[in-house]
């Protein structure tokens, strides 16, 4: 009897803990006054990015939140004040991931919305986490606006593109290419101009707030000529003739991508393109144009223009899916069919849509998604670079442009950067727009040309500096025909990667550690 009671109340309370944190989660989505304008901050950031590109927004938008982190009362509150504002930039700022979910996976509505929403929530815990390590630092207002909580800022920004493989989605850096700021990207890399923008959102406050106009303003002025003086100095040189590209967009819907009956006429399409372009030293296809294995291709419906290819010794680069006939992998794949050993395997590839983590325990999803071939292997073979147009390459697919780190190891050796996609998963939403973007970072960040072809937009040509040398219209059958600059050289943060922008950050928090200690030491 007794242990019958016992065992009642045990249950009892795990009844009740289960109700308190059904409450505690719940009371996370009851924002008071500053969490509704932390949210409409989080959202208005997102004009910053691609498409928009309205630059001085992310200013106003971190600035507004810095100066409500610093009105909160406990460390909790600047937690959900955080949370709200992550809702806000990634709620609207990658929304189009319910594009591909619901209307392309064709994944059940209500689930498209769960999973969706999760996404969301799940990048907003890296913002609410900056609100509860900025909370630690209110004790010393200034240094704290100025130094610690743009240095948590991109801390978080760092994590959030390196745990469970990493979703470097709307970083503050990418927000200004083309302005003075990136000409920290260079040296420090997407994150330098990140930290450059938090800092400029943080000295505005310093100024506005606590009227700080002589030294906040020269600390701003110092940042910004930084930058400036930073885009002055040349970090690589041209290395050789101009390789002449012929980049195809067949602009294949998706939901038509992979019928039976539109296979050849997708082969035809690109076939077409192929042969009117014949003369360009490189011509590329876009990621998985070629909708089958290449082993059966190469033997059917390809295999006269393959011949055809390798007699006439162009290189022409496919997208396609490669399969090892002695296993049950597939590599989301590019292979120069004029020299077939050269083939690059994707590297890094896209959760729960390419791969599914912990696949054991979640197997169960794969039931979920109708995405053909959503179990592709990772390439094995780092900085591996191939001879495009007589000059070494580095070659990169989709997901992959968005972490420069990565694309690093293809340095010294690749001259130039060929990456495709096929973005017709996200089409007429911010994504492409915005992968484009991160495209053009990567090209300031290495010193490299990127020569960029996909499916549907955005093809286009991206010099060292960042910006589009060349483009076509997006949603388009068209071929973007134009030159890339091979390039030699190293920027530092192809060579040093990560590390110049940790010592930056280990040396703030270690100001932040003694401005601190100072204060906790200080008489009463």
């Amino acid at each position: 009897m007794l242990g019958f009671f016992l065992s009642k109340q045990k249950k009892g309370q795990s009844v009740t803990k289960l109700i308190s944190v059904f409450k505690w989660m719940i009371g996370w989505f009851k924002p008071n006054r500053n969490q509704i304008s932390s949210f409409v901050l989080g959202g208005l950031a997102v004009t910053a990015f691609a498409p928009f590109e309205f630059s001085p927004i992310i200013l106003l938008s971190l600035g507004g939140l810095f100066a409500l982190w610093l009105g909160e009362n406990t460390a909790k509150q600047s937690a959900k004040t955080g949370f709200w504002f992550g809702l806000g930039l990634f709620g609207f700022g990658t929304s189009w991931l319910f594009s591909s979910i619901y209307i392309y996976a064709d994944v059940f509505l209500p689930i498209a919305i769960f999973l969706t929403l999760a996404f969301i929530i799940y990048l907003s815990l890296f913002t609410a986490l900056a609100g509860w390590l900025a909370a630690k630092f209110r004790h010393k207002p200034l240094l704290a606006v100025i130094l610690g909580f743009p240095a948590i800022w991109v801390l978080m920004e760092l994590l959030r593109g390196s745990v469970f493989g990493g979703y470097p989605f709307l970083l503050s850096g990418n927000s200004h290419l083309h302005t003075w700021l990136d000409g920290y990207a260079p040296v420090f890399g997407v994150w330098g101009v990140s930290l450059a923008v938090a800092m400029s959102a943080g000295i505005l406050v310093a100024l506005l707030k606590y009227k700080q106009w002589l030294s906040a303003s020269f600390l701003l002025g110092f940042v910004w000529l930084g930058g400036a003086g930073l885009q002055q100095i040349q970090w690589v040189q041209p290395a050789g003739d101009k390789v002449d590209v012929a980049l195809m967009q067949g602009n294949i819907p998706q939901e038509e991508k992979w019928l039976a009956d539109k296979f050849i006429p997708t082969l035809k399409t690109y076939i077409t393109q192929t042969k009117l372009n014949l003369d360009a030293d490189v011509i590329v296809w876009p990621e998985t144009a070629v909708p089958a294995y290449y082993s059966i291709v190469e033997k059917g419906a390809l295999h006269s223009f393959i011949k055809d290819v390798q007699l006439l010794d162009k290189d022409v680069l496919l997208g396609v899916i490669d399969d090892k006939n002695d296993s049950d992998e597939y590599f989301n794949a590019l292979i120069n069919v004029g020299n077939p050993e050269d083939r690059y395997h994707k590297q890094h590839l896209v959760p729960f849509s390419e791969y599914f983590p912990f696949d054991d325990a979640l197997k169960f999803l794969t039931g979920l998604f109708d995405i053909p071939y959503a179990t592709f292997s990772a390439g094995t073979e780092k900085g591996q670079v191939l001879n495009l147009g007589g000059q070494p390459a580095g070659v990169s697919i989709c997901f992959e442009t968005a972490f420069g780190e990565e694309l690093a190891n293809r340095l010294p050796q690749a001259k130039y950067m060929v990456t495709v996609s096929n973005d017709a998963w996200f089409a007429y939403t911010f994504e492409p727009a915005q992968q484009l973007q991160d495209v053009q970072m990567r090209a300031l960040e290495l010193g490299r040309e990127f020569a960029r072809a996909t499916n549907t937009g955005h093809t286009a040509i991206i010099g060292v500096d960042g910006r589009i040398k060349q483009k076509i219209e997006p949603y388009e059958e068209n071929v973007l025909r134009g030159k890339v600059q091979p390039y030699e050289g190293m920027t530092p943060y192809a060579q040093w990667q990560r590390l110049p922008i940790a010592f930056v950050l280990i040396l703030i928090f270690a100001v932040l550690f003694l401005g601190l200690q100072r204060v906790k030491n200080r008489p009463e």
